[in-house]
């Protein structure tokens, strides 16, 4: 058989086609590509043989010959894909956990995390939003099964009800997936319980068989998959009806029941014992909450007002068979959404999650997506996995990637463990040394933290330009506010060899002078000079990884933006470079992140002693999120710079969304202390060299850590981030006059 006569269907040729078609579909620029390049990075996608996402492009694969016919290769390919866009489009990658849903009563709220497998309990912010949620279920594994099945049923019926011309396919495609099924007679009853979810979400309506003793609980199951794929419904809805189906399946012994005692469930609405399964509106008809012991939950305290609960699992009995993952839906992809979510960097869910992201963090995620072996269960897996330690390392190097900073940032070969005792040396250059205040022992670390400065990479000027535009009355109104900052004192220079108006003092002693006998003196004028404004101040910015949080408005939300913390932080610093060239005060404009005290990263975007230029405005386009926010060797850092300057006054500006927070700085709760004590003894010593600071946070929970943090320095928190580039302005001319 020749090329042109085989019914496989290639990528290469019709990407582009796919790749429009799948960007018409999400309303986004996205990329599709071949799906070896996702599995030769080797951080966490196994499958070579299905499409998948990362939260930002599509993965198919190279080549599809499923079928016998091209016509319908071509079929399953553009269904993948379809199903790709779809979990874009509709958000499956932007669970937050704190967003109510819409079609349940939110038990999140009232919910507290459980310990990990050795019993721990972590108080450090989770990897992502899904993986916060998951640490909710005492059995993870399961309660990622049902996510994974309820959220692709989500998917596929919004797909279908939006987009009708896919329809026909996804049908045809539906009964070849129901035909590869495993018979559900042969499974244990919660696995069966599974199969009937993954069934009815393929559309079928008929011929499912569950053991009578779980009928009710079948039916409850179904009726919350139902609201979670009914119009309408969100990935929190999804992740709602996780919570409920798994309270339902912990009360099932994963045991085997013989063929007699399956029974014949129905879910044709028209005949009457089969709708009991549904709600007619696909919504969730009575909840009786998360403390219903029905609903194999409990309370974590006898008071109600405290409104925390957990999840509970019934214990491992002898005749239980152990839990196995149902095999997956093939057009559906491979789905990994707690990866997907971790390297969409843009859009970070919440303030503090991945401002102190350790290994220990991403080795914990990448094992929760492979299915548990014979030995974790029995207790011989404690040893650490060297693919798990290969995968990590791939996964940092590709969160630095994808970071648009980081492409400039060389790559450290290793991590120093911040436990680690004993001074750092600055043996490269553009490395500088600080000191760290320990707050439990009341004295300083020596040398213990590592400052690398470097000069912003260029980005795109259009930025600066546009900034400009959009903020086009408000810069108007901030120079004319300006316009009042300039100095208006004068002083009298008197001796002068010429001026407007004579010196009365002198023509005096030149007239005694003349008298005498003697050649007076010819500077008999005098002039009045304007002060010149003797001001240096250093911006200070945040560039930490929550500074990605898109913005949560309603116009946002309408216009699919992405516009996020940082570029608000940038609009604010554009338009005070604008008003600062005129007024003509020394100032510099730095950014800061890093990983650990060796790796303290600090940014150049305009220098002290540096001219405005072309090349600075295209250093502020290049701005973004990094990593985390140790701010104390920042400051110190910014604070020598202002030092050197020879002014009357010395400001500096630190803006941040977030209280302090590195890798062994804060991020236990016992640690918090700690950097906020550090942060404090930074500005006290800068205070000391004359410098006056000031915090302008948009954090709203800022005042719970500010008080102490800045003690009597000046600070304020911003209800809305949108108000930054106003009142940076407003404050500069408040604090400098």
């Amino acid at each position: 058989m020749t090329e042109a006569d085989s019914p496989a269907v290639e990528l290469a040729p019709i990407r582009e086609m796919l790749r429009m078609y799948c960007q018409a579909l999400s309303e986004r620029a996205l990329e599709l590509r071949d799906l070896r390049q996702l599995i030769d990075k080797n951080i966490g996608w196994s499958r070579d043989d299905v499409a998948t996402s990362d939260g930002s492009a599509i993965f198919l694969p190279a080549l599809v010959e499923r079928c016998a016919g091209r016509a319908d290769n071509f079929e399953f390919l553009k269904v993948m894909a379809t199903q790709q866009a779809g979990h874009l489009e509709f958000g499956s990658f932007e669970f937050q956990y704190d967003r109510p849903s819409t079609r349940f009563p939110d038990w999140r709220p009232k919910l507290s995390p459980q310990p990990d497998g050795h019993g721990h309990h972590h108080d450090h912010p989770s990897a992502t939003e899904l993986s916060r949620f998951f640490r909710l279920f005492p059995n993870r594994p399961l309660a990622r099964d049902i996510f994974s099945i309820v959220e692709s049923a989500r998917i596929e019926a919004r797909v279908i009800r939006e987009y009708r011309g896919i329809a026909p396919a996804y049908r045809s495609l539906r009964q070849q997936a129901l035909a590869l099924r495993p018979e559900m007679i042969f499974l244990p009853a919660r696995e069966v319980l599974l199969e009937l979810l993954i069934r009815v979400g393929l559309g079928q309506t008929d011929g499912l068989k569950i053991p009578a003793e779980r009928e009710e609980t079948a039916i409850g199951s179904l009726r919350l998959l139902r609201a979670a794929c009914a119009r309408g419904a969100t990935v929190e809805d999804a992740a709602e009806a996780t919570l409920r189906i798994y309270a339902l399946l912990s009360r099932v012994e994963n045991e085997f029941f013989e063929a007699d005692r399956f029974v014949a469930i129905e879910l044709d609405p028209a005949r009457s014992k089969g709708s009991t399964a549904w709600n007619d509106e696909g919504r969730t008809t009575k909840d009786e909450g998360p403390r219903s012991t029905v609903c194999g939950l409990r309370s974590t305290t006898d008071d109600d007002s405290a409104g925390a609960g957990t999840l509970t699992f019934s214990p491992t009995v002898a005749r239980e068979k152990p839990y196995l993952s149902p095999p997956g839906v093939d057009y559906r992809g491979e789905f990994r959404p707690e990866l997907a979510q971790l390297l969409s960097r843009p859009q970070p869910n919440s303030r503090e999650q991945r401002k102190a992201l350790t290994a220990e963090e991403l080795a914990e995620l990448l094992k929760s997506q492979r299915s548990p072996k014979p030995e974790d269960r029995d207790g011989k897996g404690e040893e650490q996995d060297p693919q798990i330690d290969r995968m990590v390392q791939n996964l940092l190097r590709e969160l630095e990637r994808r970071d648009p900073r980081m492409q400039s940032v060389r790559q450290r070969p290793s991590f120093q463990r911040d436990g680690d005792s004993g001074s750092l040396s600055a043996n490269q250059p553009g490395t500088y040394l600080y000191d760290e205040w320990n707050c439990h022992t009341g004295s300083y670390r020596a040398r213990w933290c590592k400052v690398h400065e470097k000069v912003m990479e260029a980005g795109d000027a259009a930025f600066y330009r546009d900034a400009l535009i959009a903020h086009a009355g408000l810069r108007l109104q901030i120079r004319r506010e300006f316009e009042l900052v300039a100095p208006e004192r004068y002083r009298k220079e008197k001796r002068l060899p010429d001026g407007v108006e004579h010196d009365l003092d002198a023509a005096i002693e030149a007239l005694t002078d003349l008298r005498s006998g003697v050649t007076p003196s010819e500077k008999l004028f005098w002039r009045q000079h304007r002060d010149e404004r003797d001001v240096a101040v250093a911006f200070l910015l945040d560039m930490s990884g929550s500074t990605g949080e898109a913005i949560a408005t309603a116009a946002a939300r309408a216009e699919r933006s992405q516009r996020r913390i940082i570029d608000v932080e940038k609009e604010a610093i554009v338009l005070m470079i604008d008003a600062l060239e005129e007024l003509g005060d020394r100032y510099g404009v730095f950014g800061f992140s890093g990983h650990g005290r060796d790796q303290v990263e600090f940014f150049v975007i305009k220098d002290m002693d540096e001219e405005f230029s072309p090349a600075v405005a295209r250093r502020i386009g290049r701005i973004g999120p990094l990593h985390a926010t140790r701010m104390g060797p920042a400051i110190r850092h910014a604070a020598a710079k202002l030092r050197r300057q020879q002014t009357r006054a010395k400001f500096l500006f630190l803006i941040s969304d977030g209280r302090p927070q590195d890798r062994g700085y804060s991020q236990e709760n016992n640690d918090k202390g700690y950097a906020i004590q550090d942060t404090r003894l930074a500005l006290v010593e800068a205070r000391r060299e004359g410098i006056h600071p000031f915090c302008l946070t948009v954090d709203k929970e800022g005042n719970d850590y500010l008080r102490t943090m800045m003690e009597d320095f000046s600070y304020e928190v911003l209800a809305d981030v949108n108000l930054l580039p106003r009142r940076l302005p407003q404050l500069y001319r408040k604090l400098t006059v």
